[in-house]
């Protein structure tokens, strides 16, 4: 008798200790903290996580893959794509197979590549955004035109928060980019002639405006255009149905479809059971069902552009503006903006 209860002890011991070592309790992840309603966004995770996995409890943490930070103490990120090989360099992210992604064929191949370093993949694409010329279509100039240079006979026709320091880097490296026809070309200050351009298409007394204020300023009527991330046009209430967007070239050059692209991923510490729940987290947080309710937002349209196909028919379906976002996020000669 003594010795099946030793027996039982010993198992009951290892069986502990296993169970210390892959039992997954918690997991800690954090949502990128620019989306337009991140709260709404961890809701929707959770509550399809708990559908999948109610015996693990989910914990929130806040983390920005721009402040060079490690992300301690969290299982999951979710960081830009510019910031991909820092990551990756110190260390905190790892790797996972592109066959560990739900549905990924669903999934642009232009936005794998942007999260593949050497076959392997870091991180599930998720977001994608970039700068576009959001317009009423009912101006022929800016419905025809192709080239930002175009229009350099208007004046005063976007609104546009142009003196804005990170909006004039960006625009800059748009330039760089059509005039040069690289993706991700490296900027030594030689297409400053874009600014005077941007600044005479420019309203004046929006050149300060935050972005928000730069869409409700065109929504109110003032200017033709506006340049902008599609998910700006969630504020659009008396100029929805005449605005349309489209990608445009900051050069006389051919425009290079660029965007930027956010992924999320599985941090360096995450070994055995809790790695591979790990994995599951992250394809939680890229599945098309979470992408689509997140889409619209207590029936109100939030456009924003999605790295996967097949939520963008159903949407389409109920806000017309989702097919030409399909158009954007489709294009194969789509590159995701990486660090030159």
């Amino acid at each position: 008798m003594m010795k099946k209860a030793f027996i039982a002890i010993i198992l009951l011991a290892l069986r502990t200790a296993a169970c210390a070592e892959e039992c997954v309790g918690d997991l800690t992840y954090a949502v990128f903290p620019y989306l337009p309603d991140a709260a709404y966004y961890r809701e929707l995770i959770e509550n399809r996580w708990a559908e999948l996995e109610p015996g693990i409890k989910l914990v929130r943490a806040e983390w920005d893959c721009y402040d060079h930070e490690a992300p301690e103490g969290i299982d999951v990120i979710m960081y830009d794509a510019v910031e991909r090989d820092r990551l990756i360099a110190n260390g905190w992210i790892q790797p996972i197979s592109p066959n560990a992604a739900w549905d990924h064929e669903d999934i642009f191949p232009f936005a794998f590549e942007g999260f593949t370093v050497e076959n392997d993949l870091y991180g599930i694409p998720v977001f994608l955004c970039g700068n576009f010329l959001i317009y009423d279509r009912q101006y022929e100039a800016l419905s025809t035109a192709e080239h930002m240079t175009d229009l350099a006979d208007e004046i005063g026709i976007l609104v546009v928060n142009s003196e804005n320091p990170q909006n004039r880097r960006q625009y800059v490296i748009e330039t760089v980019a059509d005039e040069r026809g690289e993706a991700n070309p490296s900027v030594d200050g030689s297409a400053e002639a874009c600014l005077p351009l941007i600044d005479r298409l420019a309203v004046d007394a929006h050149k300060q405006d935050e972005d928000d204020q730069v869409v409700m300023a065109y929504d109110s009527g003032v200017g033709r255009g506006y340049i902008g991330f599609s998910e700006s046009m969630r504020f659009l209430r008396n100029r929805a149905d005449q605005t349309s967007i489209k990608a445009i070239s900051f050069s006389s050059g051919d425009n290079i479809p660029r965007v930027y692209a956010d992924a999320a991923a599985v941090t360096a510490n995450a070994r055995g059971q809790r790695y591979e729940k790990c994995l599951k987290l992250i394809n939680v947080m890229a599945e098309a069902s979470v992408m689509t309710a997140l889409s619209v937002q207590e029936g109100e349209p939030q456009y924003l552009l999605l790295a996967r196909r097949s939520p963008y028919q159903p949407l389409a379906n109920q806000f017309p503006l989702y097919t030409l976002l399909e158009q954007i996020a489709s294009d194969e000669e789509n590159h995701v903006i990486l660090t030159p």
